[in-house]
């Protein structure tokens, strides 16, 4: 096969046209290596080079993906299997890219935990959770969650706590404290840092109970009157959260 013209692309890229009208997008170390401009003939080093040069391709493509935000190793071997690269030329890159210090789980470790504190209401043990779940050592991870110390997470609890209260609108302290609990575990909060905070937390909902007892009575009136009007009342406003 004869190299009829050589088009350059982006970056380090070169589109190699043959005799045949094929095309073959080639790395240009891999042009210098076999000497392409010189011989004009890709001959029988055909297979060797479109191999090697699916080695270059797996790299361009990782540091693409790596160029919008820093990624682990685990993120980086799934996006390659997407792009149906062969395992042995994913491990190949990754250890590059480890070498060339643009992949390193102990940084990726550390600045997750920042973005996750300063751009989500995630808790720590959803942070760990999702951290292991990219393959991170666990010293790593332990060194990155030193910033998310109790005092931090208590504060941050607190917030939450305060900020779901005053957006409540229809339920009693009761059912209010429970589902707090539920959210912040959720998020991946320790639970006894929420219970803690949450009993010394005193939620006046007087005014509420007042609304919803008024409401739920005009509706039970139309079917229900004297002891077994109250009964219900009382009934639904307990299935609300409301102490009675």
């Amino acid at each position: 096969m004869e190299i009829v013209k050589f088009t350059k692309k982006k970056g380090s890229w070169y589109e190699l046209l043959f005799d045949n009208n094929d095309k073959l997008l080639v790395h240009e170390d891999l042009i210098l290596k076999y000497e392409l401009l010189l011989s004009r003939k890709i001959g029988d080093n055909k297979d060797r080079i479109i191999d090697e040069n699916n080695y270059y391709v797996a790299y361009d493509k990782a540091i693409k993906y790596l160029s919008n935000k820093t990624r682990s190793k685990l993120e980086i071997k799934n996006y390659l299997l997407k792009q149906n690269i062969d395992e042995q030329k994913i491990e190949f890159v990754i250890e590059k890219l480890c070498n060339q210090g643009y992949l390193n789980d102990e940084i990726y470790a550390r600045l997750y935990v920042k973005d996750r504190i300063n751009l989500s209401n995630d808790g720590p043990n959803k942070i760990v959770s999702s951290l292991k779940n990219q393959n991170i050592d666990e010293t790593y991870i332990d060194k990155a969650m030193q910033e998310y110390d109790n005092n931090l997470q208590k504060d941050r609890i607190d917030r939450l706590i305060r900020k779901q209260i005053k957006t409540n609108s229809n339920k009693g302290s009761n059912l209010l404290k429970q589902k707090i609990l539920l959210n912040l575990v959720n998020l991946g909060y320790d639970r006894h840092f929420v219970i803690d905070l949450l009993d010394t937390i005193s939620i006046d909902d007087t005014d509420l109970y007042q609304k919803e007892y008024a409401k739920i009575k005009e509706k039970l009136s139309k079917k229900y009157s004297g002891k077994e009007l109250e009964l219900r009342i009382k009934q639904k406003l307990y299935q609300k959260g409301f102490k009675g």
